[in-house]
């Protein structure tokens, strides 16, 4: 399964979630199969006119964890059957942790911004 997570750091487990989602600076794709990740940078701050969710579904990704998404990107992830869960604010490789534990709660519409 593959998990994206957005991030404005380095690029590294040890980053932190970025506060806003769609103006991250890049995505850590991780693969929970082969405890790998990639490093993509997102398309919308980089100038082009590709939608995050859009681009994260051609990347075949199953889950995001976020801390909350406006309502075109909710809607977009929602189409595609993408789960959406609710970050908390540690870093990346401890959200990982949390999700495969089953202990971060699926994002609802009261998380939209």
């Amino acid at each position: 399964m593959k998990i994206a997570v957005a991030t404005n750091e380095n690029g590294f487990l040890e980053d932190k979630v970025a506060s806003h989602f769609g103006r991250a600076k890049s995505f850590l794709i991780y693969n929970t199969e082969t405890k790998d990740f990639e490093i993509h940078l997102n398309p919308e701050v980089t100038g082009k006119t590709e939608f995050p969710p859009d681009f994260l579904y051609r990347q075949k990704v199953e889950v995001v964890i976020v801390f909350g998404l406006g309502y075109m990107a909710y809607k977009k992830f929602e189409n595609y059957n993408i789960k959406m869960y609710k970050a908390d604010k540690r870093t990346i490789a401890e959200n990982l942790q949390k999700f495969e534990d089953n202990k971060l709660k699926e994002l609802t519409e009261k998380d939209m911004f």
